[in-house]
């Protein structure tokens, strides 16, 4: 049975729930949340301006230069259909750049109109490689899978 307010207030329960209650809440405090874990930074993405949405781009190669870092990547299109508009081809560059001037180099430009993008469009990446002689491989692609 449990008393009534005047029974419990005489006996003392009421103050000792209310002390106790009063205790367990002030030992009850959230512990401060762990420090988030640092975010990653947020990957660099590569564009080249494309006729059509057809068109794909891949960073081959990152190498570093005493002044500058160069980025060097292939473009082609895929066969069949693909819708008429003017869009970007995307790549994410895989590596962190170090803080240096960048110089992008593009083999696969068949159009004959300019790009607004200052890339040189290369021939060849292969002889972009000779010319970065001494400079350090930040990144190789993998072969492209023959599936």
């Amino acid at each position: 049975m449990i008393p009534d307010g005047k029974v419990a207030w005489k006996r003392g329960w009421s103050r000792a729930f209310l002390a106790g209650a009063g205790l367990m809440l002030a030992s009850c405090q959230a512990a401060p949340p762990p420090p988030a874990p640092a975010a990653p930074a947020p990957a660099e993405v590569l564009a080249v301006t494309a006729p059509d949405a057809g068109w794909r781009l891949r960073v081959e190669r990152v190498i570093e230069l005493d002044q500058e870092c160069w980025i060097l990547a292939r473009l082609w299109r895929e066969p069949g259909f693909a819708a008429q508009v003017i869009q970007p081809a995307k790549a994410t560059i895989p590596v962190a750049l170090p803080a240096k001037p960048r110089k992008v180099f593009v083999e696969g430009k068949t159009w004959t109109w300019p790009n607004p993008e200052t890339y040189e469009f290369v021939p060849s990446l292969e002889a972009v490689v000779r010319r970065a002689n001494g400079g350090r491989v930040l990144y190789v692609a993998p072969p492209p899978s023959t599936n």
